[in-house]
């Protein structure tokens, strides 16, 4: 289970207790992880690295565990990947970087409202979520919250009053998530610029502005990409809701049909009117939770 954030905040405390539940009713064994975010680490040298690790152990190590009720054994032949908004591009990247390190991929991969598709001109545009303008303009200054060593997990303070639980205006952080929105900067920063600069003393520009990255250099990070080069054979479920306002819906319908288009098992639930994070509410929301279920539906039936 592996959580969003933006690749840059939360932790594997901020995964669903519900869909968490519906697993162990099936008799799964829930594993959330955390992973070193960006942007003190590139995305593919920690949360790609560290997401495939923890599939690795799932597979090597977790069986080898005693647990207190010894009618419980991992069956590390059996292993599914979930994730949530940047969280299941992470799960969908183990489709290709567990076959690169000799790992066999989880059996089948379930991302909701996941970026899939990184050589969009969409991440190089402006794009501002629902409640974040009013400072877009002001002073702010993305450095305040970079370190010299990644973080494994960030919450803002209750006290910031942050947003959809997770990002708030006066929080520095924050505004490193909100920057890349804002000015289209998800892929430089994600792809190590902003560390770079750091390391070179060219962090005197609070809102920096670094050149976009090459195909060549997006290739290793894009789900869309990778099934399109015939890396990609895993089962897939994608969930993404008409209402999103952080990643267009229209990717994940694009990146279900290169799916499909290559023969790999897939299917796709696009959601009226369901925003980003739609599904947090649980069991309560009724509609929504139905949802949910159809997609480990498909899950449960590949292992």
């Amino acid at each position: 289970m592996i959580h969003g954030g933006g690749h840059i905040m939360l932790s594997r405390s901020d995964i669903r207790p519900a869909q968490t539940q519906l697993l162990l009713d099936q008799g799964f064994i829930p594993v959330s992880i955390d992973y070193r975010l960006c942007p003190e680490v590139n995305l593919i040298d920690g949360p790609m690295q560290d997401v495939c690790s923890a599939l690795q152990w799932a597979r090597e190590v977790l069986p080898s565990l005693s647990f207190k009720n010894q009618a419980i054994k991992a069956d590390g032949k059996r292993v599914v990947a979930i994730g949530w908004s940047s969280g299941g591009q992470l799960a969908m990247s183990l489709a290709w970087t567990a076959v690169q390190r000799g790992i066999d991929p989880p059996s089948a991969i379930l991302a909701f409202y996941c970026a899939t598709d990184y050589n969009a001109e969409f991440w190089k545009q402006s794009n501002v979520p629902v409640g974040t303008g009013e400072i877009t303009g002001s002073d702010y200054n993305i450095w305040e919250a970079f370190g010299d060593l990644p973080l494994t997990q960030y919450s803002v303070p209750a006290e910031r009053k942050p947003v959809g639980g997770w990002l708030s205006l006066s929080d520095p952080r924050s505004r490193i998530a909100l920057h890349m929105n804002w000015a289209g900067q998800s892929l430089p920063i994600l792809l190590g610029k902003m560390k770079k600069a750091w390391e070179e003393g060219a962090n005197t520009d609070p809102k920096p502005i670094f050149p976009q990255p090459s195909f060549d250099e997006v290739l290793p990070i894009s789900p869309r990409a990778q099934i399109e080069c015939g890396a990609y054979r895993t089962p897939t479920y994608l969930v993404h809701g008409t209402a999103d306002d952080l990643i267009p819906w229209h990717q994940t319908q694009e990146t279900y049909q290169a799916l499909v288009d290559k023969g790999i098992p897939a299917e796709v639930r696009i959601v009226k009117d369901a925003v980003h994070l739609f599904d947090l509410r649980g069991e309560s929301d009724v509609g929504k939770w139905q949802i949910v279920k159809e997609a480990y539906s498909f899950l449960f039936a590949r292992v």
